[in-house]
C-alpha cells in the first residue's frame, strides 16, 4: 500500500516553486536547479513536472530565463490536485483480486475490507483537499 514516490516529490517541487517566485528570487525557477536543490533526478523532475503541467497546475517557459512556476494562485492548489496530477486515478489500496475460498462469510468479509479501505482513502483524499499549497508556505516561514 503505497503511492509512489512522485507524490512526495511533486509536493516539495511545487512548494518550492511556489516559494522562490514568491520571494522574488525567480518570474520562473529553473528546472536544473529544483532538481539539484531537491535531490530529484532530472529525468524524474521532467516527468514530475510534465504532469504538474497537464493538469494545469505549474506553466512552464523555455530559454535563458526559463523554468517553471505556479500557473494558479498558491491558495487555489491543494494537495489533492497535485496527488491527482500525479497518481492519476490510482488507487491506495488494490482489491482486484478474487478469492479462492466461496460463500456468504468469504463475500461479507471481502465488502466489509472494501468499504474500510475505501472510507481511508476518502478521508485522506479529505485531508489533502483541505490544506493548499499557501498553506504550506505559511508553515514554512513560521
Amino acid at each position: 500500500m503505497s503511492y509512489s514516490l512522485a507524490f512526495s516529490q511533486a509536493i516539495m517541487t511545487v512548494l518550492f516553486v511556489a516559494d522562490k517566485v514568491e520571494q522574488g528570487f525567480y518570474d520562473f525557477v529553473p528546472t536544473k536547479e529544483l532538481s539539484a536543490a531537491l535531490n530529484i533526478p532530472r529525468p524524474t523532475a521532467v516527468k514530475i513536472l510534465g504532469n504538474l503541467s497537464s493538469a494545469g497546475l505549474i506553466e512552464t517557459r523555455e530559454g535563458a530565463k526559463g523554468g517553471v512556476r505556479l500557473a494558479v494562485a498558491a491558495d487555489d492548489v491543494t494537495m489533492l490536485d497535485v496527488f491527482n496530477a500525479i497518481e492519476t486515478g490510482k488507487p491506495m489500496f488494490r482489491h482486484d483480486f478474487e478469492l479462492r475460498v466461496t460463500g456468504e462469510k468469504p463475500t461479507r468479509a471481502q465488502g466489509a475490507v472494501l468499504t474500510i479501505l475505501t472510507e481511508a482513502e476518502t478521508a485522506m483524499q479529505e485531508r489533502l483537499a483541505q490544506t493548499t499549497i499557501a498553506n504550506l508556505i505559511v508553515i514554512l516561514n513560521e
